[in-house]
């Protein structure tokens, strides 16, 4: 299968936000119009992906994904230990440090895809599944409130069960569309000029939505926190989830009308973008030790500093991709190394 340069640029924009949004989160000062709208489309964006690619997945990517959450939920109590991160946290293998929750969450995503491919995506009992699925993912939030509060010793991130069915409808969303719908929706779209003033006005509107509640907003984008964080009455509540998933889906368009398809520095991010994503939380805690000396600082060093530490983060982390890609695998690098010894035991 030919790679799609596409998408590998806008897995490399998205792996790129995915950084400068957790670094930023340490000098958030002044930075809040830029965290939120970050926040509010490149996770869907990336579970969007996820889905498109999801037509052929295995229960053997299922099982890879849960060992690489092992492995790194492991690494990073030790990480967060060291860099006293950890004081937060009570360690559990059911509580996803900091980002792992995606690992999780991707699990079962793929899960699902192969049940629906093994049902038949567009079978009556798939639609039953999926309705199920998208009523679930408007109300869990709603529902976590009163058993959060009676259940006080369960964190909202419990096996990021609360992740997981918010960022579902995006899954679900790549996993049926196809390459030739997004094509002519694009073609629909007119030239690149009409896509790109198109997109300003858009993101002018969306900033401007955002501005008007900005907690609450952020509250609701990280996926985990229950209504109560960010409404006070169930239409509050509706009216913020159907703007969440509208937003999102906004930004997610804007991102394919305006990305070309020419090899660049992106390129190399996104196709390298699960490296990235696992080491990158490295520096944000090493940086998170230095955080009080960022409180003086002028918001647009700020900004440039944390630009520049994400460059370098995503492109370091590449360099050193080709020497760590058999972390990537561990259940292909498990079994090779079991073939291995069962060769020099024979010999």
């Amino acid at each position: 299968m030919t790679k799609d340069v596409k998408f590998s640029n806008i897995k490399g924009i998205l792996i790129f936000l995915v950084v400068l949004g957790h670094l930023l989160l340490i000098v958030r000062g002044g930075m809040e119009s830029l965290i939120l709208l970050i926040y509010a489309f490149h996770m869907p964006a990336f579970i969007f992906l996820n889905g498109y690619f999801a037509k052929n997945v295995t229960w053997k990517k299922v099982l890879n994904l849960l060992l690489l959450y092992i492995i790194f939920q492991s690494f990073y109590a030790v990480i967060t230990y060291v860099t006293h991160y950890g004081e937060i946290f009570t360690f559990r293998f059911t509580t996803p440090i900091f980002h792992l929750w995606y690992l999780v969450s991707l699990a079962c995503f793929y899960a699902v895809a192969i049940l629906l491919h093994k049902i038949g995506k567009y079978r009556i009992w798939s639609m039953f599944i999926i309705a199920g699925i998208l009523v679930a993912s408007v109300g869990i939030r709603w529902w976590a409130t009163g058993f959060l509060i009676e259940n006080p010793t369960i964190s909202g991130q419990f096996l990021s069960i609360q992740r997981t069915f918010v960022f579902f409808p995006f899954f679900l969303l790549g996993f049926y569309i196809n390459k030739e719908t997004m094509d002519k929706c694009s073609v629909a779209l007119g030239n690149f000029k009409f896509k790109a003033l198109l997109s300003a006005v858009l993101i002018f509107i969306i900033v401007y939505v955002l501005s008007n509640n900005p907690l609450r907003f952020e509250n609701a984008f990280y996926g985990f926190l229950q209504s109560s964080a960010f409404s006070n009455t169930i239409l509050q509540f509706l009216k913020i989830e159907f703007q969440q998933y509208i937003i999102a889906l906004i930004m997610i368009t804007i991102l394919f009308m305006l990305v070309n398809n020419r090899e660049s520095t992106l390129t190399k991010w996104g196709d390298n973008s699960l490296v990235i994503f696992l080491l990158h939380p490295i520096f944000f805690f090493i940086i998170r030790m230095f955080a009080a000396d960022f409180t003086t600082w002028n918001p647009f060093v700020k900004l440039a500093f944390i630009i520049c530490i994400s460059i370098f983060a995503c492109s370091s982390l590449v360099a050193i991709s080709s020497h760590i890609r058999w972390l990537l695998n561990p259940l292909d690098s498990i079994q090779k190394l079991r073939r291995t010894e069962i060769l020099e035991e024979e010999a």
